[in-house]
């Protein structure tokens, strides 16, 4: 995908309108694309980076617009992060502060086109943002006509790239710098890092670019770790956790079995998408196989209630590290599902990031 924009969970205060604040958000959408209403939601930017487990619940607010214009009243005090969905697979981000006066225009969908203007921070996002929909509006031409190569992929994340790279170099001082780089990865991300600006760095979105750091860092860590683990020749790094019944489990205690490591959480659509078709290879290799289920990043009362409501017949043990600790670092761990195949020898053979359904053909070809 040449956007890797993700929603985060979200978090704030709910959205007043009437309170005495002194920020406004004014929204303008062209007609034919309006909507009667806008479901908003929104963060405060120290909320953004906390542990997932320690965010509090998202709060949203439908505000109705008339004749494609609304207003949003800005939370009071630090920087927020508003996000407000266009169409079904389109939002925009807009950052503001307590006092800011903020004007968005949106003049189309698919891929959304729009301007900001109101303070450096968002004039800096919106020039960024237009060369990004530019592009995307040129593959999705592409796209139409059968014309995708490998090629022009390429080109098309070299050039999405480019774009933030170009921007940080040309704009040093500018404090939408940091939206440049959330938008980088690898060695782009700690080039552009170690460049930044004193200007740049009093930005009040680095706080997400020091957590982004943290992230870069381990994610290189991670791919040379996988590298190692894929190797087929590590033995699997034990670990031992509590099962529901209080009890110490340990991965070393299933040595002469397969086993499928499977890291999980009760807030991910796709680990609980998987649970079908684990649930089949445990009864299909029934005696030569075990799963053992470790949950991360959950509140305990979520596991359990997770376990029981998705009637999980295999181990299950709770992972309390914040952040999934060390555990997920052995197992280059990056995102939710990854499953982990052992073999009967207590040696790692395979990891599998996400929802992947040939995941279960590489364990039959283990298996048999």
């Amino acid at each position: 995908m040449i956007m890797k924009k993700q929603l985060m969970a979200m978090v704030g205060v709910t959205l007043l309108a009437g309170c005495a604040w002194g920020g406004e958000i004014k929204v303008t959408v062209a007609p034919e694309i309006a909507q009667s209403a806008y479901d908003i939601e929104y963060m405060y930017v120290s909320d953004l980076v906390k542990p997932r487990m320690h965010r509090p619940e998202a709060k949203r607010e439908t505000i109705n617009a008339e004749n494609g214009k609304f207003t949003i009243k800005t939370a009071p005090g630090e920087m927020a992060r508003y996000i407000i969905p266009v169409s079904d697979q389109e939002y925009i981000l807009i950052y503001a502060e307590g006092d800011d006066q903020v004007d968005v225009n949106i003049t189309d969908l698919n891929p959304a086109k729009y301007t900001m203007t109101g303070t450096p921070l968002v004039e800096g996002i919106s020039y960024m943002e237009s060369q990004t929909s530019k592009l995307m509006s040129d593959f999705q031409k592409l796209k139409d006509n059968g014309e995708v190569t490998e090629e022009a992929v390429k080109k098309a994340q070299s050039d999405y790239n480019k774009i933030y790279t170009d921007y940080a170099e040309t704009h040093p001082d500018s404090p939408a710098v940091p939206y440049a780089l959330m938008q980088m990865e690898g060695q782009d991300f700690t080039t552009t890092y170690n460049s930044l600006s004193e200007q740049a760095k009093k930005s009040p979105l680095m706080p997400m670019i020091e957590s982004q750091k943290k992230y870069v860092e381990r994610k290189l860590t991670a791919e040379k770790r996988m590298a190692e683990l894929q190797s087929g020749t590590l033995d699997a790094p034990d670990f031992t956790f509590r099962d529901i019944e209080g009890k110490n489990v340990s991965l070393s205690d299933f040595k002469g079995k397969w086993v499928i490591i499977d890291f999980w959480g009760t807030w991910c659509p796709w680990c609980i998408k998987g649970f079908p078709e684990l649930k089949e290879a445990y009864k299909e290799y029934s005696g030569k196989l075990e799963i053992l289920g470790v949950a991360c990043n959950d509140p305990y009362d979520k596991w359990v209630a997770g376990v029981k409501k998705y009637d999980l017949p295999w181990v299950n043990v709770y992972n309390p590290e914040e952040g999934g600790g060390q555990v997920l670092e052995d197992y280059a761990v990056e995102g939710f599902p990854t499953k982990v195949i052992v073999s009967p020898e207590g040696k790692v053979v395979n990891v599998t990031s996400g929802h992947v359904p040939e995941f279960f053909e590489k364990l039959k070809e283990l298996i048999k």
